[in-house]
């Protein structure tokens, strides 16, 4: 296959610190969306920082592959690469930043930090990945730690903070199907294809959306310039490529572990940037998430055993 080449798997200090680094940049993305909303509408947001991060992917695919293969991938996976951009771009940008606007960076990352759960369930229907009773057990401590903190208060549709969990929560399940989605991908086409090219597909539809928000708003500022330009670079694109990179070499579902620790970084951030503190209701919840998915990626003894 072109473009697919095989290569030997890394020291694993290497594959986690990939995962960690991603998520600790995802984590940093946070409280800086934030910042920015206060000079962009949401959707214009997301457009402009994934059309940064698509423009950078898209020229490191121009030097690194021939424009053949790129044609032939794109022709081969066009819906693949639709829906994987639909998936990891478009519907989680447009409900995050819609839920950051009413919402807080650590509860945010809280009810991201679910995603684990949902990626594990995917993983195992599509990708045909063992479910353990662990994997059951732990997948529904989890999750009810995400409904208490989702369901806290009001549960209306009239209440801006339901809202803006039940919109983040969205964005979490959205993600979670999008990584099972690029790693059934990694199979037959260069990782590197497959997250540029999703990204720039992801991208054109949310440039399709832009039209129909209903307050566009665009404030450049020196500031603001530079809060797209870290959000673009390194929180979509260094993010995702290292996030990707270690997909290539570890199951989905344990590699979705890491995200956990998204609140940390979140919340580290938020209080760096944004002097935003954490709620009692919100670290409780955070502890029972982060047990349900410790539960549900822990290894059978015999696995360990074995060192698969």
């Amino acid at each position: 296959m072109p473009g697919v080449m095989a290569s030997s798997r890394p020291k694993q200090w290497i594959i986690s610190g990939s995962a960690i680094s991603a998520v600790a940049l995802w984590g940093l993305a946070f409280p800086l969306t934030q910042d920015a909303l206060t000079s962009f509408s949401p959707i214009i947001l997301g457009f402009l920082r994934f059309a940064i991060a698509s423009a950078i992917f898209g020229l490191f695919m121009l030097l690194t592959y021939s424009l053949s293969e790129i044609r032939d991938t794109i022709m081969k996976e066009r819906w693949s690469l639709l829906l994987l951009g639909a998936l990891y771009v478009t519907i989680p940008n447009i409900t995050q930043n819609y839920g950051l606007v009413h919402g807080t960076s650590s509860v945010a990352s809280v009810i991201q930090s679910s995603g684990p759960v949902t990626t594990l369930l995917f993983a195992v229907l599509l990708l045909r990945e063992r479910m353990t009773s662990m994997k059951v057990i732990g997948s529904a401590v989890a999750m009810a730690g995400t409904v208490l903190l989702v369901a806290h208060g009001n549960i209306s549709l009239e209440d801006e903070s339901f809202v803006s969990n039940l919109l983040i929560f969205i964005s979490a399940t959205s993600y979670g199907l999008a990584w099972v989605s690029a790693k059934k991908m990694m199979n037959s086409s260069p990782p590197i294809l497959i997250i540029g090219l999703a990204l720039v597909f992801g991208t054109a539809m949310l440039a399709l959306a832009v039209p129909f928000e209903q307050t566009p708003v665009t404030d450049f500022t020196p500031s603001s310039i530079a809060n797209l330009l870290i959000l673009g670079i390194f929180c979509a694109g260094l993010s995702s490529w290292l996030y990707l990179r270690s997909l290539e070499h570890e199951e989905v579902s344990r590699m979705a572990f890491f995200i956990y620790l998204m609140p940390v970084f979140a919340s580290a951030f938020a209080w760096i940037i944004r002097d935003e503190g954490v709620a009692m209701w919100t670290a409780l919840c955070a502890v029972v998430i982060v047990i349900g998915i410790i539960i549900a990626e822990r290894r059978p003894r015999t696995i360990r055993a074995s060192g698969k």
